[in-house]
């Protein structure tokens, strides 16, 4: 059957398309020129590589926008899940955790465990923020490489035992 209507045969040879309808490669930012986000995405893949060396027969559901309030993973093991939140600074400061309240909002709602995985820098300001929010259902770890996975693990292991699996 031929496609009789005008309107798809000329738009794609005169350019147009309508302003209303995104496709999924416009939702992220591209070609960013910030060095922290550069470093972000970076990150994000090793933390993500990590995950699925220390849990190799884990789903790992990755969040497709960036949104304050979600985190960016999502790592099932053994039928129960916690959200893993990656964070990167540029200097070895402390990490305050000023952009984790939207987050910790809507995990305090939803019951979730949490995971902040940060590169570098001292967290004890985000750890009392979290122990404020989410009690002992979330937690900071500093991680910067596979030298780092003992901890990692730990803490998610450490998370994965609280929480108890309903028929």
């Amino acid at each position: 059957m031929i496609d009789t209507r005008w309107k798809r045969w000329l738009r794609p040879l005169f350019g147009r398309r309508r302003a209303d309808r995104r496709t999924p490669e416009s939702f992220r930012p591209r070609g960013t020129s910030s060095r922290v986000s550069r470093l972000a995405a970076r990150y994000d893949a090793e933390v993500d590589e990590a995950l699925q060396r220390l849990w190799p027969k884990a789903r790992i559901y990755h969040d497709r926008e960036f949104t304050r309030d979600r985190a960016d993973f999502l790592l099932v093991v053994r039928g129960r899940g916690v959200m893993v939140e990656t964070k990167v600074k540029s200097d070895p400061g402390l990490f305050r955790g000023s952009t984790l309240p939207p987050l910790l909002d809507r995990l305090q709602r939803d019951g979730r465990r949490l995971v902040v995985v940060l590169n570098q820098g001292d967290p004890t300001p985000a750890r009392e923020l979290i122990a404020a929010k989410l009690g002992d259902k979330g937690c900071v770890v500093v991680w910067s490489g596979p030298e780092h996975d003992t901890d990692l693990k730990g803490a998610v292991e450490a998370l994965l035992r609280q929480m108890v699996r309903h028929p």
